[in-house]
């Protein structure tokens, strides 16, 4: 079997908290309709469960707001929609700033993959809800490249990342073994028993899960799989 690590973006490699708030209140500013005065904590309590930019609307409308726990039955219109494209719109035009990747520091475990990243990219893969481009350029910006990239365009055409999984093969049983790394245990839970180990990051959204595990221990696993298939290969 082909070792294959599939590693969410926001809250394991990078801490983008902050430029998807920069992002919404850009989208937002000054336009009727919309809040102003919505603070960093009720958005960050928000988007720890938004899975598409669309969501962002039942936060930052002035009419129609629902609680975080209510999201996930949410269907999204005509309005949501729109305020995804205002969404990717701003962040295109703040992307346009050579430095704007540094509104989203990466964690350590960034860094301490970075070696691995630049030795053997074909062994990994990003799943993320985030589009594309932004991984790819905030990648760029700190030196690492050829990492295959799935983003939210590839979710929103296929359903889910479970989806985009199968898409590729990585559930075919005995093709891959397959290490998923992602902070949110709604993330994680529907690959549970279709992959071999699906691990919880400790430093992101979902602290204080039992069972978790902090980047020092994910990386000795890491870089344990890596040396075993480096000897098999040899």
């Amino acid at each position: 079997m082909e070792i294959k690590f599939v590693l969410d973006f926001d809250g394991v490699l990078f801490n983008s908290a902050f430029e998807a708030y920069t992002v919404a209140n850009k989208a937002t500013q000054g336009r009727e309709g919309f809040r102003q005065d919505i603070p960093y904590d009720e958005f960050l309590a928000f988007r720890s469960v938004v899975t598409d930019a669309w969501q962002y609307n039942r936060l930052y409308t002035a009419k129609g707001a629902i609680p975080p726990a209510a999201l996930p039955d949410v269907a999204p219109n005509e309005d949501d929609w729109a305020f995804a494209r205002d969404f990717f719109e701003a962040r295109r035009e703040i992307m346009e700033n050579p430095d704007w990747p540094k509104v989203m520091p990466p964690y350590d475990f960034y860094f301490l993959l970075k070696p691995l990243f630049a030795a053997y990219p074909g062994r990994f893969s990003i799943l993320s809800t985030r589009n594309v481009a932004s991984i790819r350029q905030a990648l760029a910006f700190h030196g690492t490249e050829n990492i295959e990239i799935f983003g939210q365009e590839d979710i929103r055409r296929l359903g889910s990342k479970l989806a985009v999984a199968q898409s590729q093969h990585w559930l075919d049983q005995g093709k891959f073994l397959i290490v998923y790394v992602d902070d949110m245990n709604s993330h994680l839970e529907p690959f549970e028993g279709e992959i071999h180990l699906p691990l919880h990051a400790d430093w992101g959204y979902d602290r204080g899960t039992p069972g978790s595990l902090s980047a020092n221990q994910i990386h000795t696993i890491i870089s344990s799989l890596l040396s075993l298939a480096n000897k098999d290969a040899a």
